[in-house]
């Protein structure tokens, strides 16, 4: 047996001679103590500190059972009486409950009662101690949070239930925990009340070729290992009758606070919207601008084949006058190769009338190029020039291929229309590059932008961007503004449906990507498509560490640019990066400056601004100042050539620009002699 603890002894000694220590602690540890004579059980001393706990004067309550009897409440009076015989006849049940008293004020008091049976020599219980612990203040504290949990869970419950998206909690096991009326209508009326398996028959299809997707390849799968999705398309199918539905599909794991300890049944949540009506309209009108495309792309490919009919009808007439057999062979052999050469073309044309929108996959970009060069080249005047180009080989790109060679193609003859209608221009540049994401507000002044995901602030997604640029009249800022508005079209009334660029908005927006326009009049137009990049596995790309901005080192740099707003964000990018800013509206502004005696290190100037002095003029005019002066460019159109450039050829980087891009454009150019 352990040794009492020689201050736990002097405590029962003290106690044993000293009645003002227990009073002590009766007062200040205790809210009532009482004692009954089981012999005589209407007997009872109840301590006056009870009697003052429930707002009583002690003075003159008589010590009997029946004066704390008649304020409980009456199904605690039946507890207390079950428990108490319970205690005496089991010394091993513990006296201990919670009861309700009615107050003085006529309210409800909350105590907590314990009681201890003392015994005699044979074990009978002669008499009951008891203590009381006033509850009150903790249960209505309780009461106050699970009313405002049941008010905002309430609340919750109308949001979740007035929701058009459909909501699911999923648990560990892929069950549904959890779903709202909308959702409960995409899986077909389903009642069952959760936790439920999720239905059998309603199975997620690859909207390629709408067949049924694996679990773990599936929305439910993937979100239940852990996985984030972020607005993907998916199609979801009873697995008897009913049209499929379209849906666009989010999810978010639920994340849980060890330190609460509260546990939850809900491991990730599903969002879905049913995207079918909008879905089956892009199709149709996707169809509407292919077919248009295909109009245009038969004109080109006619000509083709009249002269693969002409080459095949030469020489197999020259082969059947032929008598030396040698020279007959060489006949048929080209006629052979216009046939292979027309079965080719035709090849391609069904596959772009045929084709139907599939699954994002990725897909390199040579591949793409090289595929859609043969596709559109038929189509394009000879006297137009048009050009691919990559940045560095092996990217790929994640998308629909046919989507996306359906935006380039009437990208492409968009180019070509304008620059046959106006006369002016003759090159058509289609070029591919890596880009980071960044906010859509930097560097950006006249783009038609969607809104990319932003991943963790330490990670960065990277895309695919393809300009498509031409040396053509370019835009009008109204055209520029409707763009992209569906049935918008400069082409007159017969000459277009006035759905292409809209179609590629579209495109570039549901692929999670982005569209942007660009154009200088006079000078050409630049179409930019950002596009996830992807996987040589064939998925799309994870975000990678964010690169570093180089850090400017105090250079200086003489900022031009004429339009304000951009002119103040890129002022405090600068001076982030470390450099040190002097900013110009206009060319003339800056030129002035340098006169009267302006020191800096680089020129970072825009190309197209108001006024008589552009960009390649200012650095014309400042090279003749500042002869060793490096000069970097900036332009949302690509198009300009070196020649544009006239006497000072510089790099031209394009807007927007991204901070890490431009940091390290800047240290190039100053560590670069001039030419």
């Amino acid at each position: 047996m352990t040794a009492k603890h020689y201050l736990e002894a002097e405590l029962e000694e003290r106690l044993a001679r000293d009645p003002a220590i227990w009073a002590f602690i009766r007062r200040t540890s205790l809210d009532g103590v009482w004692f009954r004579d089981l012999e005589s059980p209407e007997h009872e001393w109840m301590s006056p500190e009870f009697w003052q706990t429930l707002g009583y004067d002690p003075v003159g309550k008589p010590h009997m059972s029946q004066a704390w009897q008649d304020i409980i409440h009456p199904d605690d009076l039946i507890k207390a009486t079950e428990n108490l015989a319970r205690h005496i006849a089991d010394p091993a049940f513990e006296y201990d409950q919670v009861m309700r008293y009615r107050n003085a004020a006529g309210g409800t008091t909350w105590v907590r009662c314990r009681g201890l049976a003392l015994r005699d020599e044979t074990g009978k219980a002669r008499r009951l101690l008891g203590a009381h612990n006033d509850l009150t203040e903790l249960v209505e504290t309780a009461q106050i949070r699970e009313d405002a949990f049941q008010v905002t869970n309430s609340r919750l419950n109308a949001v979740l239930n007035a929701a058009q998206s459909g909501i699911i909690g999923l648990d560990a096991a892929g069950q549904i925990t959890f779903v709202n009326p909308s959702a409960r209508h995409m899986l077909g009326g389903v009642v069952q009340e959760p936790p439920f398996p999720w239905p059998q028959e309603h199975l997620f299809l690859s909207p390629q070729d709408l067949q049924p997707l694996p679990r773990k390849d599936s929305p439910v799968g993937r979100a239940v290992a852990g996985e984030l999705i972020q607005r993907e398309t998916f199609v979801i199918k009873r697995s008897y009758g009913a049209e499929p539905r379209y849906l666009r599909v989010s999810s978010a794991a639920v994340e849980i606070d060890v330190e609460t300890d509260v546990e939850t049944d809900v491991v990730t949540v599903l969002i879905m919207d049913d995207i079918s009506e909008q879905e089956r309209t892009r199709q149709q009108a996707e169809r509407s601008s292919r077919l248009d495309a295909l109009g245009q792309l038969t004109g080109g490919i006619a000509h083709d084949f009249n002269n693969m009919l002409a080459t095949i009808e030469y020489a197999v007439q020259l082969a059947r006058d032929q008598k030396n057999p040698v020279k007959s062979g060489d006949y048929l052999d080209t006629a052979l190769g216009a046939v292979r050469r027309g079965a080719d073309m035709t090849k391609r044309l069904l596959a772009f009338a045929k084709s139907q929108p599939g699954l994002s996959r990725s897909w390199q970009i040579e591949e793409v190029f090289e595929h859609f060069a043969a596709l559109v080249r038929p189509t394009i005047e000879e006297h137009i020039a048009l050009d691919f180009s990559i940045e560095e080989a092996g990217m790929f790109v994640f998308c629909d291929r046919n989507q996306l060679e359906n935006a380039l193609l009437n990208l492409v003859l968009n180019c070509r229309d304008a620059m046959v209608r106006s006369g002016q221009g003759g090159r058509i540049q289609i070029f591919a590059r890596n880009v980071t994401d960044q906010p859509d507000h930097l560097l950006d002044r006249d783009a038609q932008s969607a809104s990319v995901p932003q991943p963790d602030v330490r990670e960065s997604s990277r895309f695919i961007e393809i300009a498509v640029t031409d040396d053509g009249p370019g835009m009008e800022d109204e055209v520029k503004t409707r763009a992209t508005d569906p049935f918008f079209t400069t082409k007159g009334a017969t000459a277009g449906s006035g759905l292409g660029l809209s179609m590629v908005y579209g495109f570039a927006t549901q692929s999670q990507g982005q569209l942007r326009i660009y154009s200088e009049i006079g000078h050409g137009t630049t179409v930019r498509i950002l596009l996830p990049r992807g996987t040589e596995a064939g998925g799309r790309e994870a975000p990678v560490a964010r690169k570093q901005a180089r850090d400017g080192g105090g250079a200086r740099v003489l900022l031009v640019e004429n339009e304000q707003r951009l002119l103040e964000i890129m002022t405090e990018l600068l001076i982030s990066l470390g450099y040190k800013v002097t900013s110009a509206g206009d060319g003339a502004e800056a030129l002035a400056a340098v006169k009267d005696g302006l020191e800096y290190d680089i020129l970072l100037t825009d190309v197209v601004m108001p006024g008589k002095m552009g960009g390649f003029d200012l650095a014309r005019a400042l090279r003749q100042i500042r002869p060793d002066t490096p000069v970097l460019y900036m332009s949302g159109y690509t198009g300009f050539s070196e020649a544009e450039m006239g006497e000072v050829v510089a790099p031209l980087i394009q807007k927007p620009c991204p901070p890490d891009d431009l940091g390290h454009a800047l240290y190039l150019a100053l560590h670069k002699k001039p030419t």
